[in-house]
């Protein structure tokens, strides 16, 4: 009887391993060694060709291709290797078995960056792959609106950098492709009380010295390798993300928070002083940073432009002006354009209203819901972009505000194969996405899902 048990024991044993490993499962629980880990760092890595070569190929072709950098070439070709773009342009040759999507007579441009969203298959928080959904019937929906990536989360106002976000792809039916990445964000008020102002530039002062010290470090290691790093002062490593890039500041001006739901400026007024607080910021940090809905930035877009920094607006925000000083406060519906005649990069968002909030999701009214990403990109054309620019404010300047531009934003050797194919002008109102690419794959045809497919023009 004892050999039958022992046995048993060691069939148990040597099993252990794979049990604790399907334990795991996606939310990456049990098993886990020192320091976690991203569960999208344990997905199978997928299959790559031994000489480095993209497996597959993928061509859509004589579509009239917006870059999203504000320029458009008429009846070119896209070619896309596995997840990436590979090139843009005319007479490209495409590799043998390339699958092609025919695009002539329509319009191909990059898919559309939310600066805030909800829902659309969003986690809860770090790490947001461990409670992504790619079958959230709502990823669908932004997908049929154009909408591929978000921010998930927000950044948190406050006296120091802080916040809980993520850039989330609509990679429908893939989890592992969802969470773009993470911590690309960070907020704070731009009017801070006079202690905790000192307090602020004081950490900032001891993370530029810290820099200067692994500067020093990197230099003196190949002289002594024995030589330990500096370590970072205590409350220094958010700024220290932003001044390496790692992260963007977003300025909150107001009381309102960053809630995307909440917040809305009510009353007359100029937000001129919070505007230059946020320069004072930004030049002693040395670096851009985001300003979130300024309601003056006509006023001092050339301010703004000096210190490298961007904005999010809302162009149909209506803030009536002071009787008393008519020409210097409320809102200006030319804002989004002044600012674009300054250089600054900007993204568009919905205003604050009673039944939605400043973010795509499902339920809002005109602009505020998944169905209308692009009404505040019109809004802004209305007041005197091109419809080239705006769309910029949905694609380029958008991802460069989340911090990711380099991977998503544009139509661009090397970036993310994330591509709308549509059926006329990004812009307009009757205009329907027919395909919807993420990571390289077909994602949503419009031919396909019930949305919008019985609708005919």
């Amino acid at each position: 009887m004892r050999l039958p048990i022992l046995a048993s024991l060691v069939a148990l044993l040597l099993l252990s391993p794979d049990l604790t490993a399907q334990r795991r499962g996606r939310f990456n629980r049990g098993g886990q060694g020192e320091g976690g880990g991203s569960p999208a760092a344990e997905q199978p890595a997928a299959p790559q060709a031994t000489d480095g070569k993209p497996k597959k190929h993928t061509a859509i072709t004589g579509g009239d291709v917006y870059l999203g950098t504000g320029q458009r070439i008429t009846g070119a070709t896209v070619l896309i290797g596995d997840d990436k773009i590979l090139a843009v342009g005319h007479k490209i040759e495409l590799p043998e078995g390339t699958t092609v999507i025919d695009a002539k007579g329509k319009t191909v441009c990059p898919g559309f960056v939310c600066v805030y969203g909800a829902g659309m298959g969003q986690g809860r928080g770090t790490p947001w792959i461990d409670s992504c959904n790619p079958f959230d019937p709502e990823i669908k929906q932004g997908l049929a609106a154009g909408v591929t990536s978000f921010l998930a989360g927000a950044p948190r106002g406050g006296n120091s950098p802080a916040g809980d976000a993520a850039v989330v792809k609509l990679a429908w039916g893939k989890v592992e492709d969802m969470v773009l990445q993470e911590g690309t964000v960070l907020g704070m008020n731009a009017q801070l009380p006079a202690g905790e102002r000192e307090k602020f530039r004081d950490l900032v002062k001891q993370a530029k010295e810290h820099r200067r010290a692994q500067e020093d470090f990197l230099a003196k290691k190949s002289e002594d390798p024995t030589a330990k790093p500096p370590k970072a002062p205590a409350g220094t490593e958010k700024i220290l993300d932003i001044l390496s890039g790692k992260s963007k500041l977003w300025l909150q001006l107001g009381g309102g928070g960053f809630n995307p739901f909440g917040g809305g400026r009510t009353g007359a007024g100029s937000d001129l002083d919070a505007i230059r607080s946020a320069m004072q910021i930004a030049a002693e940090l040395g670096t851009g940073v985001v300003l979130v809905k300024p309601l003056s930035a006509w006023l001092c877009a050339d301010e703004i432009a000096a210190t490298d920094s961007m904005v999010i607006l809302s162009p149909r925000d209506r803030v009536p002006a002071d009787p008393a000083d008519p020409d210097r406060t409320g809102s200006n519906l030319a804002s989004a354009a002044l600012c674009n005649q300054a250089g600054i990069p900007l993204a568009v968002t919905c205003p604050v209203g009673m039944f939605g909030g400043a973010g795509v999701g499902t339920n809002g009214l005109l602009g505020m819901d998944l169905n209308t990403p692009t009404v505040d990109a019109a809004f802004a054309v209305r007041g005197g972009m091109t419809s080239s620019q705006a769309l910029r404010t949905l694609t380029l300047d958008a991802a460069k505000i989340l911090g990711v531009d380099h991977r998503i934003g544009s139509l661009e050797a090397g970036k993310d194969a994330d591509i709308l194919i549509l059926d006329g002008d990004p812009m307009h109102y009757r205009t329907f996405v027919e395909v919807a690419i993420v990571n390289g794959r077909v994602v949503y045809e419009l031919a396909n899902e019930p949305l919008y497919s019985r609708i005919h023009r």
